[in-house]
């Protein structure tokens, strides 16, 4: 976990071929815990360590492909400060219930927005309220309903700033040359309108983008942000992917 920042494209061949659930450092005190496709494309779960190399927060990282891992950073000493939930349907898709996965997580908060709480995971912490994790790890959360009525895009200030767009955006193929994202597929026009507004009313920056599915991208630079952000705010849906 501790090799030294790598090229782009040998960073991603490693991803395209990566054993899911390993962790693979993409940045500085950033990893990415690759998943089986689900529905569409190969998913991607995210860890960040503190710059005090002790601690680590957990981006939608409760797949069963993730709990090898999880059990990993906790047997090299790693506290889990926070697991922070994009959207709802990581419960349903998750390895355990939410208060089992806080027990194996020597009791670590989980965090998930209000509108995408299941009345049975009584553990759950509300994303977007203030809480001093946040601020120890330099995270700003932002509402994107669509594709759930609680979906929300993580912001890191770390490495230039890192966007975690859980499912409000969607990666090209791994298999694939080139970057495109997308919007999901929404067949609800007036949710797919509601997603593209706010698209268009987020202007943090980032050098980063991270989706849960497929191939993220790195190193963006100004003219690509703007085209990212251009692409995922347009009127037409997304028709399929």
């Amino acid at each position: 976990m501790d090799t030294e920042k790598i090229e782009i494209f040998s960073r991603l061949d490693e991803l395209r071929t990566a054993v899911f659930g390993t962790v693979h450092k993409i940045l500085p005190e950033t990893f990415l815990m690759k998943t089986e496709k689900f529905q569409h494309r190969f998913g991607n779960t995210y860890a960040i360590r503190h710059t005090n190399r002790k601690e680590i927060v957990l981006i939608d990282a409760v797949r069963p492909e993730n709990k090898e891992a999880l059990k990993g950073f906790l047997e090299k000493g790693y506290k889990i400060s926070a697991v922070l939930l994009t959207h709802g349907d990581l419960l349903a898709q998750a390895y355990d219930s939410m208060d089992q996965i806080k027990k194996d997580l020597d009791d670590a908060p989980i965090f998930i927005h209000p509108l995408d709480m299941h009345s049975q995971e009584k553990e759950l912490k509300d994303i977007t309220a203030k809480h001093q994790i946040f601020k120890h790890f330099d995270l700003d959360v932002f509402h994107f309903p669509g594709h759930s009525g609680g979906s929300v895009v993580i912001r890191s200030g770390l490495n230039g700033g890192m966007l975690f767009t859980g499912d409000s955006a969607i990666g090209s193929p791994y298999e694939k040359d080139g970057y495109s994202f997308v919007r999901p597929v929404i067949k609800d026009h007036t949710k797919d309108f509601v997603l593209a507004e706010a698209w268009k009313d987020f202007a943090a920056d980032f050098e980063h983008f991270l989706p849960q599915h497929g191939k993220p991208q790195f190193d963006i630079d100004e003219d690509e942000r703007h085209t990212i952000l251009r692409k995922l705010a347009r009127d037409e849906p997304t028709i399929s992917l």
